[in-house]
């Protein structure tokens, strides 16, 4: 009997359960409990395969712990690529590349096992030198100084006996970063290792940002981090006249749930950091290529301290912002120290034409679960299909209160067609009602609907290093947020579409 033809073509990445978004370029990071495994699924033949059990069924590090459940699709179309989850703990992971067995059975056919590789790094913060250490095989990047631009200094009070900074959810928008890595083993000759053998070492620091800004959030929303994070850390303020703007929250009480657009906030935000150290090559692989070491001697630590300012303003999502950077490298060898300097502007490659939305002007309760598409056009006005973004939607009651949902073209209903460059969602809006824990929660009104989606990762295993490491994922190329450098406004936040629910 032949084996189920499904396939997971692209590396499962990391969704922090939170905020709904990916980690950057879907690494996971030890740092953060509980992480969804998340991945697409293909049917890779010519015809629907019908009764198909998905189910991941083990995970090489025993201190990754998943919490078991099986997908059931009644039939997956050809070609149309499902996008499934598992919820783990990583708190007791070890850094490295991880091994994930998935099992796929569909009506008519044999099980297939398949082996997928996650990237799990380890990022700590250390109370006294109030520095971080991100861990990876290949060797650690202590972060020295790390400064950021942030929101105004009234935005968001500090509750409990929290550091200032974390009493508020950012955006947290890269300024200056020391980062020395340390290669595990040193190593002789022009370069070392690449992290995982995959990402730049930008990645890592991209890695730091990305989670110190997630904690500061959760933080704020949640009076306290502990049951979310492995740590508390802080990060400096950038003092002058340079601020950023808040989320455009005031009209909306805290309790609700804004958490997802304010991740957006700082998932933008901490990108500027991976941008302004490039995707061709990052400045730990330009130091090395321009300072050769002497014969004999092995490189024991490479420090890049950058600098960062934003020549046309804030980064904002799916545009091509420019990065003014200005970055000093020091290769440290048993016998020398080298150094090399670059200053130069880096725009954003992850840029996207916007997106269309197909929404009904008005709904009415009782026809149904409140159904819509979004169409997301890459930098060429082409669209994005199937499994080359991870979207979701935002949809706002009309008391402000948020249900995020997954945004799919995989062609199962209600999305109509597979890799057509509709994605599309769904809500249940009689079962929202019963998840409100709102008094005055009703369905009818205007319901706003705000879109956002992130890039995927398409880096193959055939790939040499150097070549996998500039195909990057997690970028936000669709956001209904954007940023500004006027505190005195809110960052905008402009829905898709609005639609008007009767009963």
């Amino acid at each position: 009997m032949a084996t189920t033809p499904m396939d997971i073509r692209r590396r499962p990445f990391s969704v922090e359960p939170f905020t709904k978004l990916m980690l950057p370029d879907g690494i996971f990071d030890t740092a953060i409990f509980k992480q969804y495994i998340t991945c697409y699924y293909t049917n890779t033949s010519a015809q629907p395969l019908k009764s198909v059990n998905l189910y991941l069924e083990s995970v090489g590090d025993a201190g990754i712990v998943p919490v078991p459940r099986t997908f059931h699709f009644d039939l997956i179309p050809p070609g149309a690529s499902v996008r499934v989850y598992w919820l783990a703990d990583f708190r007791n992971a070890t850094p490295g590349k991880k091994l994930v067995s998935f099992k796929a059975q569909a009506e008519g056919t044999d099980s297939t096992r398949q082996y997928q590789k996650i990237f799990v790094s380890r990022t700590t913060y250390d109370e006294n030198s109030k520095t971080y250490t991100c861990e990876v095989e290949e060797g650690s990047m202590r972060v020295l100084s790390m400064e950021m631009i942030g929101p105004k200094a009234d935005w968001r009070t500090c509750k409990g006996k929290l550091p200032r900074w974390v009493g508020r959810t950012g955006p947290w928008i890269p300024a200056h970063m020391k980062m020395a890595v340390t290669p595990n083993p040193p190593y002789p000759g022009l370069h070392g290792d690449l992290p995982f053998s995959d990402p730049w070492w930008k990645v890592v620091a991209w890695i730091v940002a990305g989670v110190a800004a997630l904690v500061a959030l959760v933080a704020a929303a949640k009076s306290d981090d502990t049951a979310y994070f492995g740590f508390k850390g802080e990060f400096d303020e950038v003092t002058g006249d340079i601020q950023c703007c808040e989320p455009d929250f005031k009209s909306i009480d805290v309790e609700v749930d804004w958490e997802t657009v304010a991740g957006v906030a700082s998932a933008i935000a901490t990108t500027a950091a991976a941008v302004g150290m490039s995707d061709a090559e990052d400045p730990w692989w330009r130091g090395q290529t321009a300072t050769l070491p002497a014969d004999g001697e092995l490189t024991v630590q490479e420090v890049v301290d950058a600098k960062f300012s934003y020549p046309e303003g804030p980064p904002n999502a799916g545009e091509p912002f420019k990065v003014d950077i200005s970055w000093g490298y020091e290769r440290v060898t048993t016998g020398n120290n080298y150094t090399h300097n670059v200053s130069e502007t880096q725009t954003n490659i992850h840029v996207s034409k916007g997106m269309e939305i197909h929404a009904p002007a008005t709904h009415n309760v009782y026809s149904g679960p409140l159904t819509f598409g979004v169409k997301f056009l890459n930098a060429n006005g082409d669209s994005f299909v199937g499994e080359q973004l991870y979207a979701i939607a935002a949809l706002r009651s009309p008391q402000g209160r948020f249900f995020v949902i997954g945004l799919q073209d995989d062609g199962i209903q209600p999305d109509e067609k597979p890799n057509d460059g509709i994605y599309t969602g769904s809500l249940d809006l009689m079962m929202a009602y019963k998840m409100s824990k709102m008094a005055d929660f009703k369905v009818e009104g205007d319901w706003r609907i705000y879109v956002f989606a992130q890039d995927i990762n398409n880096a193959t295993p055939d790939m040499l290093p150097e070549v996998a490491a500039q195909h990057i994922g997690g970028f936000m190329v669709a956001s209904s947020l954007k940023l500004t450098f006027d505190p005195s406004l809110p960052c905008p936040l402009k829905s898709q579409a609005t639609v008007a629910v009767t009963s």
